[in-house]
């Protein structure tokens, strides 16, 4: 075996590992990248549930269950993300221009919005992975409380308008997406509270008073 096929090899086998351990999100980030080609693109163009609880929601997920790249970060962004801080204002900058309805049309509009759309959410989605280990518990109920009251106030907005805020969208569809952000706020909040129960309880059974 020759020195350039070896070095082929062995690179081969170390990246089976990496893609097997990111088998989820590749999977997250192809379901959603699918709904932005033909034909599958109609669902989207058709109905606002799709584009905005369904897609967007998915790129997220994606970018949360990658892993393996945050320790070859640079030493200076640990220095700059202290308590996940910059990370969370950066997700949540992105965060608020996807929930924005003229950004919702121009993905829909212009291929190269949507484009941006799916690169940015994902890096959303980790960026926010980043910061919840990172973070203290109060900074994440901050943060979270923040985002999940803008998703809610965003949802009664849709559902409350009397026009149509998303010209590509109609009336009914503007509605159901509304609900769709209520709900997914709803579950956020229920799934954060029950994995901190969780993280309490298996810490409180590791305590030393509880292993004497």
């Amino acid at each position: 075996m020759t020195l350039m096929s070896s070095l082929k090899y062995s690179k081969k086998q170390s990246s089976m590992p990496r893609f097997k351990a990111n088998y989820f999100a590749f999977t997250c980030l192809l379901c959603a990248a699918l709904m932005s080609m033909w034909p599958m693109r109609t669902l989207i163009i058709n109905n606002m549930f799709w584009h905005m609880d369904f897609q967007m929601p998915l790129l997220i997920l994606a970018g949360a269950s990658f892993k393996y790249f945050y320790k070859s970060f640079p030493q200076i962004f640990f220095k700059a993300n202290l308590f996940g801080l910059t990370s969370f204002f950066i997700a949540q900058t992105i965060l608020a221009y996807w929930m924005l309805p003229l950004s919702v049309d121009k993905a829909i509009i212009d291929w190269r919005y949507d484009i941006a759309k799916i690169v940015s959410l994902v890096i959303c989605g980790y960026l926010i992975k980043v910061s919840f280990k990172k973070a203290t518990t109060v900074i994440q109920i901050f943060f979270l409380g923040f985002f999940i009251s803008m998703m809610i106030g965003i949802g009664f907005f849709f559902l409350n308008s009397e026009n149509r805020l998303c010209n590509v969208y109609t009336l009914n569809s503007q509605v159901l997406a509304g609900q769709g952000l209520i709900l997914i706020a709803i579950s956020l909040a229920i799934i954060w509270f029950f994995l901190k129960m969780k993280s309490k309880s298996i810490s409180d059974l590791n305590s030393p008073s509880n292993l004497t």
